[in-house]
């Protein structure tokens, strides 16, 4: 597995450490609230708490499969990946979330790369009225599968689409 990658002279992506806990949970929040607007309900949005997500993330980045693009040396995305909660995959992008002044960057696909390496067999969930981000998986080659379930995030019921890899990421 990759350690670092540098992507030039402002721009690197690297496996995160605890003490990105708090870079990530920002990144975390921020991008769901500017990404979910008019999708997730906005009390939802406008309750996300940064230290709560911390809180998490220094739970989960130990477990490994945490990556973080970094900007300028500033955390600017994460991407999560580990082993599927589906039974016919092998491998599933958790969460990818990038700041929003940092989309179209190329950031996005640089963390996807990272945390991909050589997976040939990954799932991922993206929510149907989320086209950005289905954009975004459909250039690093997912395709949706067919297989939707639905979500209810603070009352609102989101249709959310299962998109599978099967190849190597270009």
């Amino acid at each position: 597995m990759r350690s670092i990658m540098p992507l030039g002279d402002a721009v690197t992506v690297r496996p995160a450490v605890v003490a990105d806990a708090p870079a990530v949970a920002s990144v975390h929040v921020q991008t769901w609230q500017a990404a979910y607007r008019g999708l997730v309900p906005d009390s939802v949005l406008d309750g996300l708490s940064v230290e709560e997500r911390t809180a998490m993330w220094e739970r989960g980045i130990p477990r490994g499969g945490v990556w973080v693009g970094l900007v300028d040396d500033v955390v600017a995305g994460f991407v999560a990946v580990g082993p599927s909660r589906e039974p016919d995959a092998a491998f599933e992008v958790y969460a990818i979330y990038v700041l929003p002044s940092a989309w179209g960057t190329g950031l996005g696909f640089s963390l996807a790369r990272a945390a991909l390496g050589d997976e040939q067999d990954v799932v991922l969930w993206v929510f149907d009225e989320n086209p950005r981000a289905r954009r975004f998986y459909e250039r690093l080659g997912f395709r949706a599968d067919g297989t939707v379930k639905t979500e209810t995030i603070g009352g609102a019921e989101l249709k959310e689409i299962r998109y599978r890899f099967t190849g190597v990421a270009g």
